[in-house]
């Protein structure tokens, strides 16, 4: 019989080169980061009653032969810190969330945030919190803030433009590719290169190598996230979107690291140009209707916007709205633009570590779920 083929292992550029991975470092170093944060949130005001600080570290490594003969191997770090506070003040009681990381190692407490930083975030959040009033109800202007609320664009838009949905007609962006699907100040972009973000992978889990992906320029649908299947199925070029939770899952078309692009509007012109709205600075997550794009959003910190100030924080609110109306609705985007922190993680019946990004931006309207209508 003939000698089996060749192999030749493929190189490519690594994203995430970490030489002090956490994984394998002594237990005790690991527990002095948890203790770190707990004793500064407790720390923080005595009003804080319970903390959780949850530290995760993985080393994956990755092998892939497709059937064109190709190998690729890779080694995939990542950390993640999570800290969760509680405070309690005559009979209430609110929580307080501050989590990050990425493919990185022990290195990321010192060039992002530390675990000191994040117990005081999560407290600083919690005790807002106990101060914060009752959220209107209504039509209102909304402002997102840099960075975490990058995550009502990965559910409300980004899901709907992963082409199985585009495959299987059951996206609102079906059959919408070339039209004006948004306000031209917005582009949407998904990336698996940045640097060390959480999303971003050497090559999916099929073997493409990721490139950036424009989905939205300047408010026109440009394009889709693709696996194998649904390139082949649209003679598309493979965008390396192609992504599984582990060899036990096959892989589905899944976002990496989805961002809005940075605008030139001055944030604080955004805020002085409103003159009643929600500012919204983090977010539980959120759910949304691939079909016709539906969401709803829970804020974690938000507050009131009123002729041009940011005024009292405010509690117990959702966002209800459609994500491609959304999109039309955005009036202005900040210069201020920034990825998330690493914290979330994609379900799509199987979890994938993803990034998300926005600068400060500016929706004219939008439904806000409260306590009292205005």
């Amino acid at each position: 019989s003939p000698p089996p083929a060749r192999i030749d292992e493929e190189t490519f550029a690594n994203r995430y080169p970490v030489g002090d991975p956490l994984t394998g470092a002594p237990l005790e170093n690991k527990t002095a980061l948890i203790e770190e944060a707990e004793d500064t949130a407790r720390k923080h005001d005595p009003r804080i009653i319970k903390v959780t600080v949850t530290l995760v570290d993985s080393l994956s490594t990755v092998q892939i032969a497709t059937s064109e003969g190709r190998l690729l191997r890779d080694t995939r770090p990542m950390v993640r810190i999570s800290v969760s506070a509680v405070a309690e003040a005559n009979g209430n009681r609110q929580i307080g969330v501050s989590s990050g990381g990425g493919r990185l190692g022990a290195g990321y407490f010192e060039t992002g945030m530390t675990p000191a930083d994040h117990g005081r975030e999560a407290a600083r959040q919690a005790v807002l919190l106990l101060e914060a009033i009752d959220a209107p109800a209504g039509p209102m202007e909304l402002i997102l803030a840099p960075a975490e609320s990058g995550v009502l664009l990965h559910e409300s838009v980004g899901h709907p433009l992963e082409a199985d949905f585009i495959r299987k007609r059951t996206s609102a962006y079906t059959g919408r590719l070339g039209d004006r699907v948004a306000s031209e100040l917005v582009t949407v972009i998904d990336d698996g290169t940045v640097m060390n973000d959480r999303g971003s992978i050497n090559f999916d889990d099929e073997g493409t190598v990721p490139t950036p992906t424009v989905l939205i320029e300047n408010g026109i649908l440009k394009g889709f996230m693709h696996d194998r299947i649904s390139a082949e199925h649209f003679g598309a070029p493979l965008t390396g979107n192609g992504r599984r939770e582990s060899y036990k899952t096959p892989p589905l078309p899944r976002m990496t690291v989805t961002y809005l692009a940075g605008g030139e509007s001055d944030p604080e012109e955004i805020f002085r140009s409103t003159r009643k709205g929600i500012y919204c600075k983090s977010f539980r997550g959120g759910q949304v209707d691939i079909s016709n794009g539906d969401f709803v959003f829970v804020p974690i910190e938000a507050y009131l916007v009123e002729n041009g100030h940011v005024t009292a924080p405010v509690k117990n609110l959702t966002l209800i709205g459609n994500g491609p109306d959304v999109l039309t609705r955005v009036t202005m985007t900040g210069s201020d633009f920034a990825f998330s922190d690493g914290r979330w993680t994609c379900g799509k019946g199987q979890h994938a570590p993803v990034g998300v990004g926005l600068p400060t931006i500016k929706i004219s309207e939008i439904t806000v779920g409260g306590s009292e209508l205005q």
